[in-house]
């Protein structure tokens, strides 16, 4: 498996190199099923993207002996709904709503405001109690803290 992912990940970043597409996660199970998941830094990566990618990793998978007859491959988008998994992301994801779960459990929801190698700024925002005014609380937080960032879907 170990192998299948590495030769995935050489061409998706050799597909992709010169573009604002990236690589976020490839998943591959006992069974053969391969899901790989990519995105667009300057918008959300469309179907033929993910069409072409599909194409040129069906035919290195089947000429280099990588998979066997029956195996099930997916190329998409990482979803909205799930975590963060590359440092990408957190770029991409500047100045939108994001939900940070920590490893003791606790939650923040707040602006993604700004991303270092280490670290990252979350602004929450408290609403106005009977009262009072509202507050705004800049967070700084360790990587190494969370459990998990995603975007948060507001209406």
């Amino acid at each position: 498996m170990e192998a299948i992912k590495s030769r995935i990940k050489n061409v998706v970043e050799t597909h992709f190199e010169g573009t604002d597409c990236f690589l976020v996660d490839i998943k591959v199970s006992p069974k053969q099923k391969i899901q790989v998941f990519v995105d667009e830094m300057s918008k959300n990566v469309d179907l033929q993207v993910c069409v072409s990618l599909s194409r040129q990793l069906e035919t290195i998978l089947e000429e280099e002996g990588l998979v066997n007859e029956k195996y099930v491959l997916e190329v998409s988008s990482p979803g909205m709904s799930n975590p963060f998994k590359v440092f990408k992301q957190y770029q991409k994801n500047l100045g939108r709503n994001v939900e940070v779960l920590f490893k003791d459990g606790t939650k923040i929801e707040g602006i993604l405001k700004k991303v270092e190698e280490q670290t990252f700024e979350i602004e929450e925002h408290i609403p106005k109690k009977k009262g009072k005014i509202p507050q705004q609380i800049l967070h700084q937080v360790q990587f190494e803290e969370i459990k998990s960032v995603k975007k948060k879907i507001t209406f």
